[in-house]
This record gives C-alpha cells, sequence and structure tokens, in this order.
C-alpha cells in the first residue's frame, strides 16, 4: 500500500488553500446548535483557534480579534460534529477475495471515509474490521492526510464456532493465513480457548482500542431456526463472564450485539453480576423490550444503540439494486459494487422461502418485525438509554453518508428533531466518554459542521452539509469537497 499512501499524501486536504488562511477562524452571522440545548442561537460568532473552540457569543457582544480569519457564513447553522455510534469503516464491501477485491479494498476503504466524514460525522464508534486496515486508515484520518472522521476502535469482532461451525457473524469466515497476513488480523477473532479469548481482550487494549467488541446472537436473522444451538454457537456464560471482567478491568466498555431480546436480558444480568459496563447494540426487534430491563439498564448506565437502518433496509431492496446500477462512483469501487448488488439481489431471491429456510438475513421476517423495532426504540429513548448508531458497512447496504437514513428513521417514530440532534453530539459524546466534544463550547475541539439557512425543523437538511471542519482543519467548505479524489 505504499505507493497509494504517498498518493494520498499528495492530496490531503490540509494542502488546500483554505487551510493556509491561519489557525484563527472566525465565523460570523450564523445560527448556532450547541448540542445541548433545544434551541437555535441567532445572530451569532464563533471563534475557533488552532483545534479549539476559543469563544462564542451572540455577534453584539463578542468583538472578533484583528487576526482572526473572517467567514461571513450569511445565516448558515454551524452545529457540532456527528457521533456515529455504530461503524465498520474499513469494510471493503466484499464477500469473496478476487485479486479486483484486493486491489481495489483501500480506495473503497478511502471512499467509506470520505462519505462518511463529508455527511458530516466528526467522531465515529468502529465496531471492526480488518485490523491492519483501521490502524493505517485511523492514523490517516487523525493526521487529516485523508478526509475522514476521528475512530474509537476496538479493531475486530470476538466471536465464536464451535469446530468449523461459526457463530454470529456465520459470513464472516476464518481467514485461511495469507488473506489474514494481507489485513493483519482476522476480521473476526474466535478464539478455541479461554486463555486465547483473554489474549483477544487485551491484544485490543494494548492497541489503543477503546471498546471491547463481541456478539451474543443464539439464531440467524430468520424466521426459521436451526434445530439445536450446536448449530449456531454462542458464547456460554463462562466466556462472556470472561470478556465482561476483562472489560471492567481495564475500563473497555464491551459492546455486545444482540438483537434477540432474550439474550440481551441475559448480557445485561451477567453484566452486572461482574460490574461491568455494556452497550447492546441493535434494538431487540422480536419480542417488546421488557421494562425491567429498560430500569436495569437505566440504573447500571448502560446503553442501547437501535441501528434501526438495519431493520428498515428490508423494505429497500430493490431500490439499493437499482441505485448500484446508477452512477455510484463516489461511494463504490467496481469490485464492491458488482459483489454487494449480488449479494443484495440473493437475499430478495430467496425472500419467498422466508420461513422454509435458514437465512443469514431474512427480510421478509424484519419487515415483519420492524413495528416491534419502532416501538422499543420509542421507549428506550423515553427510558433515555439510547443513542444513534447506523452500523454503515456491516450490512450488504450499509453504504457510507446515510446518518439521514438513522435520522429520518427516529424522526418518524416521532422523537423531536432537536432531540435526535442531541443523540447524535451530546449524548453520543457522553455515551463515548468523550468530554471534549459533541458541544459548541470554549476549549471543546473544533468539530463543526454547517448547514445551509435556519433548517434544524427540517431532518433532510442534515443531507446537505455544506462545511466539515475537524479540529480546525476544514475538509469540506461551501458544499466542495477538498480533495481532487
Amino acid at each position: 500500500m505504499g505507493n497509494y499512501i504517498a498518493t494520498l499524501l499528495n492530496a490531503s486536504p490540509l494542502l488546500h488553500t483554505m487551510n493556509s488562511v491561519g489557525n484563527r477562524i472566525a465565523f460570523t452571522n450564523c445560527h448556532i446548535f450547541d448540542g445541548i440545548h433545544s434551541e437555535l442561537k441567532e445572530d451569532m460568532t464563533l471563534l475557533v483557534e488552532g483545534d479549539k473552540i476559543s469563544n462564542v457569543g451572540h455577534r453584539a457582544q463578542l468583538t472578533v480579534p484583528d487576526n482572526f480569519y473572517i467567514i461571513d457564513t450569511a445565516g448558515q447553522t454551524i452545529m457540532p460534529g456527528l457521533i456515529d455510534n455504530h461503524v465498520h469503516l474499513c469494510s471493503p464491501f466484499t464477500y469473496e477475495a478476487t485479486i479486483s477485491a484486493i486491489r481495489q479494498m483501500p480506495m473503497q476503504v478511502l471512499l467509506n471515509n470520505m462519505r462518511t466524514v463529508y455527511s458530516g460525522v466528526t467522531t465515529v464508534c468502529d465496531m471492526g474490521g480488518p485490523q491492519g486496515i483501521i490502524k493505517e486508515f485511523t492514523e490517516l484520518a487523525n493526521k487529516n492526510h485523508i478526509p475522514g472522521p476521528r475512530y474509537l476502535n476496538c479493531y475486530t469482532l470476538i466471536s465464536p464456532s464451535n469446530g468449523k461451525k461459526l457463530g454470529y457473524p456465520s459470513q464472516v469466515n476464518v481467514l485461511n493465513p495469507f488473506n489474514a497476513w494481507l489485513l493483519e488480523g482476522q476480521v473476526a477473532t474466535r478464539p478455541k480457548t479461554i486463555k486465547a479469548l483473554k489474549k483477544a481482550c487485551y491484544k485490543v487494549r494494548d492497541s489503543g482500542g477503546t471498546h471491547l467488541k463481541t456478539t451474543y446472537q443464539p439464531q440467524p436473522f430468520s424466521e426459521k431456526k436451526y434445530a439445536t444451538q450446536d448449530d449456531f454457537p454462542i458464547f456460554n456464560d463462562e466466556w462472556m463472564r470472561t470478556i465482561l471482567e476483562i472489560g471492567k478491568e481495564t475500563g473497555l466498555v464491551v459492546d455486545i450485539h444482540s438483537p434477540y431480546g432474550m439474550a440481551a436480558e441475559r448480557c445485561v444480568d451477567l453484566a452486572m453480576a461482574v460490574g461491568a459496563k455494556i452497550r447492546i447494540q441493535h434494538m431487540t426487534f422480536d419480542i417488546d423490550f421488557k421494562d425491567s430491563i429498560i430500569k436495569k439498564m437505566q440504573d447500571n448506565g448502560f446503553y442501547m444503540i437501535p441501528t434501526v437502518t438495519v431493520f428498515g433496509d428490508a423494505f429497500q431492496m430493490p431500490k439499493f439494486v437499482q441505485w448500484l446500477d446508477d452512477d455510484t462512483k463516489s461511494h463504490m469501487m467496481p469490485e464492491a459494487k458488482r459483489q454487494t448488488k449480488a449479494m443484495i439481489q440473493k437475499g430478495i431471491n430467496i425472500e419467498p422461502y422466508s420461513g422454509q429456510m435458514v437465512m443469514e438475513c431474512d427480510n421478509a421476517y424484519l419487515r415483519k418485525h420492524f413495528n416491534l423495532v419502532k416501538q422499543n426504540t420509542q421507549k428506550a429513548h423515553e427510558a433515555r438509554i439510547i443513542g444513534i448508531g447506523t452500523d454503515c458497512g456491516g450490512t450488504n447496504t450499509g453504504f457510507f453518508g446515510r446518518i439521514c437514513s438513522e435520522v429520518m428513521h427516529y424522526f418518524e417514530f416521532g422523537i423531536p428533531l432537536f432531540e435526535i440532534l442531541k443523540y447524535l453530539t451530546s449524548v453520543n459524546a457522553e455515551i463515548n466518554g468523550l468530554n471534549d466534544r459533541g458541544v459548541i463550547q470554549p476549549g471543546k475541539l473544533a468539530d463543526l459542521i454547517a448547514l445551509d439557512g435556519n433548517r434544524l425543523l427540517d431532518p433532510s437538511a442534515l443531507t446537505e452539509v455544506s462545511m466539515v471542519m475537524k479540529g480546525g482543519v476544514f475538509l469540506k467548505y461551501r458544499g466542495e469537497e477538498l480533495t481532487p479524489f
């Protein structure tokens, strides 16, 4: 990848003229959503020095110092950069390791980063993928050598297996030695012993990870179930307690993929017994979200990340095929496009067999249960135990830059838009223990986005992010993406 990285460095957003005006920027004549209050502050001035916000106030009360570069926003709305609590940012969107897939993978990951940050997401909580690629792109994005968000990493999914039978995600196979070498590790780590499990967990900590990611799903997303649990292995209580105990010991939150209700309840009980902090990833979709579980999560500071788009996409599959037939160069490399389209079409073709065969992802089954996702998300919102994550990169349709899809689901569920925006900013920052971002206040990171006009009563406004600043560096300005790619 050396030549590829050299090319990227020559195209860094840092080389753009907007990033040569100095490290003191004044945004004037703007509206501000600060990430905290359910209102817009009008006719404001915001000062950025270096990578932080230095001051913010009403234009009549805050004088711009002489040595600041002034940007008259002409009434734009400025808000904190968005935080996505569940992505797989380095997903190559390929399911067969062809030569083309391997060659195009770095550029596909670059496109993932670009589409993410240009949509206004300046921080992501990554839930695993090709480990070496994640490390490489984390550094590239952190240094603004490429347009990309800040990463919070777990590096790998720690998942169960039983001989040749794989637990969720069963579609993620154990890599052969060559592919594992190429990606600098397994995408899903499947330890065979408790000792190996501990080693995998500690490796995340030693690599600078911020959370552990594991799975506890007793069945695939399928109306027809396996005959026995042995056919779809999960970690037993001893293994789950081991992961949770290491999470507690290291201070790493444990993110648990657990969309089935009884399984999620078991994870909550085990975490309470150990004293670990957990986040349940994906909303319970098969049964009502019990009030008793909600109370336990409230009392113990546990969170749920619903990823509603994962379920809602089951209604849109033909539209995704049509979209892939159109010009998707800004999102997908040719091989990723070909393989992804084939996978989506395969899912459409087997829908008539829902309930008759075990499927990895049964779209008809997900559509049937979507109303439960809605009801459970509403209940979790009322209990204030949720954040927002998209699972972009984690599904066949998890194309990047789709944060607005998740927002629209929440909005259609009756959740007020300002509450949704708080989830995307200050609440998601709090969930991740980040006290340096998610709000517009002096001393916080200058991770900022701008929308044209005063449109924060319209959720579709988030599809038109005109400016992105990360740590005082412009990545997008007046709608222009600051890279030739």
